[in-house]
């Protein structure tokens, strides 16, 4: 079924009729739920409001709005599995490339590069810090334990059932496991070991959509610390390529796409209406089933319930964003960057203490040769820096200023980078920052130490017919927890229809 393309074939296509899945979202946790959901034959509606453009091309260049690697794409890994689902496999499948070195963090004064293969690693971080040496094989055996039991965890979400006695039993038997693992991840203390911590810190903020700033580390933590030897992937075209499949997929199957058009009213009881806008024009839906993704910006439509929502709002509240992406794009020709320069870096500012969000610049940069988003001879890079509120709220000078920041903290790691530079346009950054914040992924804090680090929120809210998706859900597993929200989102509302 082909998407809404004008608000009279958008009325043919849903009908007056009920739907049994009604889902919200532009961001990649939606398109899961959605797809997920249609592959369970429940007739599914997926409504992406406003601009639905995923990258940015110009002057020969193209950056993905989210330029970050992907994992779970190795052989019966999470992603893997969903998108080779035999019941609608995902057809045309992006190309991946697998990454070696998987990313490289940048101190003052320090490079190390993230192998896949584990004494590699390890290895390479001793050369950095001989002084380190029993410090950092500690650590990463207590990694490879406390990583192991995650997995455990993530195969029975994955599985899709309900939370039933033998899984109950089984996590009861793994606990005394999980307790000894989740005290042996600790942060090494200062003084010589602090070059070794920022490393680890950085990799956590490279990976993560939760803040990991406490010396305990949750369990989640060593999940994202072992993924170099899972595998790290680099989506040719972007993660917004892995998008437009699943878009294909959903709408092949039967699913109905809106897009371009605006929810102007919702009521969530005895059942689900959803009025739209289009050019003018009005539609309404009406469903079982809402899915509503947290990044959503007008999810305060449910609010005319507030009593019912207070306590879910409540928890909701508390969990705050600590950083909100602001991309820089540029092009560069090849001889202002390193020969051994990974395609995934993460750069340390100056300073010696905690490393926050606000001390990183990320960096990804095209292959060589990728001609599909460079000129020959040149580069696309995407700097990526998490800023103490959105772009959205910042005016275009303070936006300027972060650009300059960013080139300026480059120069230590690229120091011919200002005179390399092709293409260059702070203006057209900031208005596709501000574009995508909805579908952007921020960091966020929570008000208590996690113990797992695996969910963050429930899917679950005080309306019965309506669930929660997106990263926030599980920020703790970054990139493949958006991927188990979307999931489980839609499984939660597919046992209950």
């Amino acid at each position: 079924m082909s998407p809404c393309g004008a608000f009279d074939l958008f009325s043919i296509l849903i009908g007056p009729g009920m739907h049994d899945t009604l889902i919200i979202g532009r961001d990649l946790s939606s398109l899961i739920a959605a797809v997920t959901s249609i592959r369970q034959g429940r007739e599914t509606v997926l409504i992406m409001e406003g601009d639905t453009e995923m990258a940015h091309q110009e002057g020969g260049y193209l950056f993905p709005f989210d330029p970050r690697p992907v994992s779970g794409l190795a052989d019966q890994q999470l992603v893997s599995s969903f998108f080779h689902d035999p019941s609608s496999p995902i057809a045309d499948e992006p190309a991946i490339s697998p990454m070696n070195p998987a990313f490289q963090v940048i101190l003052p004064g320090h490079r190390v590069d993230l192998f896949p293969n584990q004494e590699q690693l390890i290895g390479d971080l001793i050369r950095e810090f001989p002084d380190q040496k029993r410090e950092i094989k500690r650590f990463y055996r207590a990694v490879a334990k406390a990583g192991r039991l995650i997995e455990c965890r993530l195969e029975e979400d994955a599985a899709g059932g309900p939370f039933d006695g033998k899984i109950f039993l089984r996590r009861l038997a793994r606990f005394p496991a999980e307790l000894a693992a989740r005290y042996s991840l600790v942060l090494p203390g200062g003084g010589k070991a602090m070059a070794f911590r920022r490393i680890i810190q950085a990799q956590l903020k490279f990976l993560s959509h939760l803040t990991m700033d406490d010396d305990q580390l949750p369990l989640s933590a060593a999940y994202l610390l072992s993924l170099p030897s899972r595998g790290l992937f680099y989506p040719q075209g972007g993660v917004n390529a892995w998008m437009s499949r699943l878009r294909r997929a959903f709408t092949d199957h039967g699913g109905i796409l809106c897009e371009g058009c605006s929810v102007i009213r919702m009521e969530t009881k005895p059942e689900v209406i959803v009025d739209l806008e289009m050019a003018g024009s009005s539609s309404t839906l009406r469903g079982r089933k809402l899915i509503v993704s947290a990044q959503w910006e007008k999810r305060d439509l449910l609010l005319p319930v507030r009593k019912r929502f207070f306590r879910r709002f409540r928890c909701f509240d508390s969990i705050l964003p600590a950083g909100y992406p602001f991309y820089l794009h540029m092009g560069v020709r090849e001889e202002g960057l390193p020969e051994k320069m990974a395609a995934y870096a993460v750069v340390v500012r100056d300073g010696d203490g905690v490393v926050t969000d606000r001390d990183l610049v990320f960096l990804e940069t095209s292959l060589p040769g990728e001609t599909e988003r460079a000129p020959e001879g040149r580069r696309a890079i995407a700097a990526t820096v998490f800023l103490a509120d959105s772009p959205l709220r910042l005016n275009d000078q303070e936006l300027k200023e972060a650009a300059t920041n960013i080139i300026d903290s480059l120069e230590g790691f690229l120091p011919f980078l200002r005179e390399n530079i092709d293409y260059l346009h702070v203006d057209k950054s900031i208005a596709i920052s501000r574009r995508y914040q909805e579908m952007a992924n921020r960091k966020y804090r929570t008000p208590k130490r996690p113990f797992w680090g695996m969910t963050t929120l429930s899917p679950e809210t005080r309306i019965p017919n309506v669930l929660l998706t997106g990263a926030i859900l599980r920020a703790g597993l970054g990139f493949e927890g958006e991927i188990i929200a979307g999931i489980d989102a839609a499984m939660r509302a597919g046992r209950e229809v």
